[in-house]
């Protein structure tokens, strides 16, 4: 394993799904797999305190240096605190990811109002926040890195559910473009990874679901779902210096849904 990343500090947030003893999300295994490559130090961040908080203690059991906070991304209060928290403890921030998010599973005409509005804030407000938060920090040391999680959702119109989620995740993408025109002169890279249907915690009661199961797999070219291993290792290669000239990208890891129109019930014909 290399070690790409000696010396320096990780904070993530909406990554409380970070224990190995149940199943993990996109910060669990990034936040495994910066620590294995060298890392100094992580912070994780979510508003779901005990998952959290075990997370953290089982990577201080295998010898990492990892705090958990506290962190509502669209509190500007609570990303002071905490990035003053991680400076103080570390000494420096190089790298945050932006993983926090919720979904709306009602259609447009049935979502409540209230759930709507947070669902976009949650992926525009508390993207814009962190940005804030963690520039000067990451200046001091020379320059840093950040990768937002949007979705493949961001591609398309939602069908049924989701309006806001899809709409949101599509502001990131624009959003991550002038974060990186406006950062370069610090020398802060930002950049997007937009997954498709992953096995975590968000989308395991799709998972479970025979039937939901097997029409996501249908639609996919690659005919599998993704793990969050293979998320994180486009997460840490955007945050790594092998990505040292890639700023304001997308990086697509859907299995080809994003690419067009999967028909595997059509046979190709003698004529094509």
């Amino acid at each position: 394993m290399s070690r790409r990343f000696d010396g320096r500090v990780l904070f993530l947030t909406g990554a409380a799904a970070a224990s190995r003893k149940r199943l993990m999300g996109f910060g669990g295994a990034a936040a495994w797999r910066f620590l294995e490559e060298g890392g100094r130090g992580i912070v994780l961040t979510d508003v779901h305190d005990e998952l959290g908080e075990q997370a953290a203690a089982e990577m201080r059991e295998q010898g990492h240096d990892v705090l958990y906070q506290h962190l509502d991304v669209t509190d500007e209060e609570q990303w002071r605190e905490a990035v003053a928290n991680t400076v103080e403890h570390f000494g420096r921030l190089d790298y945050l990811v932006n993983i926090a998010g919720i979904l709306d599973a009602q259609s447009l005409l049935g979502v409540d109002t209230l759930v709507w509005k947070r669902t976009i804030e949650i992926s525009t407000l508390g993207v814009f926040l962190g940005a804030r938060a963690v520039a000067q920090a990451m200046a001091r040391n020379g320059g840093g890195a950040i990768v937002n999680l949007s979705s493949m959702a961001s591609k398309q119109g939602a069908g049924t559910y989701g309006t806001a989620y899809a709409f949101s995740r599509a502001g990131m993408i624009n959003f991550t473009k002038s974060e990186a025109l406006q950062l370069a002169p610090l020398g802060i890279r930002v950049n997007a990874v937009s997954p498709g249907w992953v096995h975590t915690p968000f989308t395991d009661y799709l998972h479970t679901n025979p039937e939901q199961h097997a029409y996501r797999m249908g639609r996919v070219p690659l005919k599998r779902w993704g793990q969050p291993e293979e998320i994180a290792a486009g997460i840490l290669f955007l945050l790594s210096d092998d990505a040292s000239y890639v700023t304001g990208s997308e990086l697509l890891m859907d299995g080809g849904v994003s690419a067009g129109q999967y028909r595997p019930e059509n046979p190709r014909s003698s004529e094509d």
